[in-house]
């Protein structure tokens, strides 16, 4: 996995092997949050919504914050 960081002044970037970014974001407590959503490990995944019940609505979202493997470098 590629994660490329620009801020104002600098750019940063990290190159992880897949194994290690699954076990990074996926190991982990398996939780309920308050607001219905699944937490697994860092992954959240949530019902798409917002569509005005279309199809789409029904798809899920699986969201990851990929800044973190900068955290672990």
């Amino acid at each position: 996995m590629l994660v490329a960081q620009k801020m104002n002044q600098n750019a940063r970037w990290i190159l992880k092997p897949m194994n290690y970014c699954m076990n990074h974001f996926g190991n982990g407590d398996i939780e309920i949050t308050a607001r219905g959503n699944f937490k697994i490990g860092r992954i959240t995944m949530q019902r798409k919504g917002g569509d005005g019940g279309r199809d789409t609505s029904k798809m899920l979202q699986f969201k990851i914050n990929p800044a973190e493997l900068f955290e672990n470098n």
